[in-house]
């Protein structure tokens, strides 16, 4: 009886404790959107940049291949989206896969964003290639796809 009541206690702390993480976690999330939502609307970008701001640093997180890190692995923040060498190699052999995140922050390679639209709905260049691995094959709605194609030229 006594193991059953102790199996029961512990059962209860670990719900306790993963429902009082999963809320800290909210609360931090919460906290970190509203930081950004301030910051966007003190800037003078437009709604559908903002929007395509958060899409590509917290959504699809493009932030993490394509902008440069320092010695110790950090994040550039001075050349977010400026380009970067491929922090993981692929985990197959003879998977081909890039070396190089393009320069996305202005758009890539002089693309429009109607190109850039196209190509984060259908997973297409405007060459008609498709990216290497690990680019994931993204399928933006053209809503969200606009977004982040203004957000990105807005980084001229």
């Amino acid at each position: 009886m006594r193991r059953k009541t102790c199996a029961t206690a512990i059962c209860i702390v670990i719900v306790l404790f993963g429902f009082n993480a999963a809320n800290h976690f909210t609360r931090a999330q919460q906290n970190e959107n509203a930081t950004d939502v301030k910051q966007n609307q003190s800037s003078a970008q437009p709604a559908d940049a903002e929007r395509g701001r958060y899409i590509v640093h917290h959504v699809a997180m493009c932030i993490y291949c394509h902008t440069p890190r320092d010695e110790r692995g950090v994040l550039d923040e001075h050349r977010f989206l400026h380009g970067a060498p491929m922090p993981v190699k692929s985990p197959f052999r003879g998977q081909t896969w890039a070396f190089m995140a393009p320069k996305i922050a202005g758009l890539p390679g002089g693309w429009s964003e109607d190109e850039m639209v196209r190509f984060l709905q259908a997973g297409q260049a405007p060459t008609g290639h498709k990216p290497r691995p690990p680019m994931p094959p993204f399928r933006f709605n053209e809503e969200d796809a606009r977004a982040v194609a203004a957000y990105l030229k807005s980084l001229q």
